[in-house]
């Protein structure tokens, strides 16, 4: 299914939202300025700050080992619903996606950075856990949701940033769990669902940014029916992508379980395997990092992979959490780095209390989400050549990414934030939370931003920033 719509007006009449609160920007383009705010210096427009998905602002330059412990809490909001999804910023605009666990179902939130008004809401009838994009030329931001049912397809919206009016409408026939990835033009969404009894038909599609037209569809497995999966975070640099592939329901098929790279045609540069030959759920979940001509992500097998950009090779790999062939617990988190050290959850480790903890990705069967009984999660720092720096220990799975300033990582770990010394991963500044958390956190000139598994959105700053 696919609609577009002409004015934001349509979103009371079709349900498919709250209307725009003023008349006034129906008729405003798509590419609609922006007021300026005293926060119009924040960008956070995607999971892991860009396309490169590095998680790193070099914006924020008074952040610093030495002015961090001062950051403290400027507003709190409750939106009385499970949030999994990242929060996205630009201009004192923060996008911010419920999990849709009551009847209502997911709400898209602009709320404002300064006091954390409700700027526009649009309900999406569905659930959501994967990160939205904003594109800041375009005023643009795209949503994903992932079905109430499992054997119902996904959906991709884009709406308008001002407002929140729904521009277009795409139906996809797989599960969206991945961030969306906006770039040249171009939407890109990964496609998901390789796992039995579903066995959609995984891989990339491309719609055009602003009509959202299909421009093409590539799989994993071109066997339809067969599954194949795109999870996690696709990379994007020079128009060529690279993202981590899942396993297919069927026979192995050379671009499942590692990584791909194709062109911005869909056309397949190369691909790598990881699992060789493997009929087990062996995927790379997570998002593939681009860093000075390499690719790096970490695989449920629990190895942790660089490889060449260009060829696919693999430059170097490491054992971060040691597991038996069809009995994976190692990550689906993203990586990311600010140059001198790489940071990723490595996944589940068996712990001192009896139980089984459930299978390692059913991500619905336990509140909060990543956390399971008689196992625990790590948290680890590697240097540029492979080799563990340090490794900090938690309760709850870090499923998303550490978001990074120089010096500094930022992580929900446990019931708290904390900011990590990433030299030796000690904790710098921590603030509790009242439950879980699972949405990475953002970082921007006007402070830092995070939610809880609650429903609560934070706001904290230093001093110098406080309002």
């Amino acid at each position: 299914m696919f609609f577009a719509v002409a004015g934001a007006s349509s979103l009371a009449t079709a349900g498919c939202g709250a209307p725009p609160p003023a008349a006034a920007n129906v008729d405003l383009p798509i590419g609609g300025g922006i007021a300026a705010t005293s926060s119009s210096t924040d960008s956070w427009p995607t999971f892991a700050f860009d396309n490169l998905r590095q998680g790193l602002n070099p914006a924020v330059t008074n952040l610093t080992p030495s002015t961090v412990s001062t950051l403290s809490l400027r507003w709190q909001r409750d939106l009385n619903d499970a949030i999994f999804s990242s929060p996205v910023i630009y201009a004192g605009n923060m996008i911010v996606v419920t999990q849709g666990l009551t009847p209502a179902g997911s709400i898209v939130y602009d709320l404002s950075t300064a006091d954390g008004h409700t700027i526009w809401k649009y309900v999406m009838h569905s659930r959501a856990k994967m990160t939205p994009a904003i594109d800041p030329d375009a005023g643009m931001v795209f949503v994903g949701t992932d079905p109430r049912v499992r054997q119902d397809p996904s959906s991709v919206v884009a709406l308008r940033l001002l407002d929140g009016g729904l521009l277009w409408s795409q139906s996809l026939d797989a599960i969206v769990r991945g961030p969306l990835l906006v770039a040249d033009g171009t939407l890109y969404v990964g496609r998901a669902g390789g796992d039995e009894p579903v066995c959609s038909q995984g891989g990339i599609s491309a719609f055009d940014e602003i009509g959202g037209d299909l421009k093409w569809r590539w799989s994993v497995d071109p066997n339809p029916k067969e599954g194949g999966s795109v999870w996690g975070a696709i990379s994007y640099q020079g128009g060529h992508l690279i993202f981590g592939t899942g396993n297919t329901c069927q026979s192995p098929v050379p671009t499942a379980n590692g990584a791909v790279a194709l062109d911005q045609n869909g056309s397949v540069d190369w691909n790598m395997t990881a699992v060789k030959h493997s009929y087990d759920d062996a995927d790379t979940g997570g998002g593939v990092m681009r860093f000075q001509g390499r690719v790096y992500f970490i695989s449920k097998n629990g190895d942790f992979y660089a490889l060449n950009a260009a060829t696919g090779q693999t430059a170097w790999r490491t054992e971060l959490n040691p597991t038996l062939p069809g009995q994976w617990q190692g990550g689906f988190a993203s990586p990311t780095t600010d140059g001198t050290a790489i940071v990723v959850g490595s996944g589940l480790y068996a712990g001192s209390t009896p139980g089984s903890g459930g299978e390692f990705c059913l991500l619905d069967s336990a509140k909060p989400d990543e956390v399971f009984a008689g196992y625990h999660s790590e948290l680890k720092a590697l240097n540029l050549s492979g080799t563990v720096l340090w490794t900090r220990t938690m309760q709850n799975r870090l499923v998303g990414y550490v978001a990074l300033v120089p010096g500094i990582g930022f992580a929900g770990l446990n019931k708290s934030f904390v900011a990590l010394d990433l030299r030796d991963g000690k904790t710098l500044w921590s603030y509790a939370t009242p439950d879980y958390i699972n949405a990475s956190m953002v970082v921007v000139p006007s402070g830092v931003y995070g939610a809880d598994e609650g429903g609560n959105v934070y706001a904290f700053a230093i001093a110098s920033r406080r309002r």
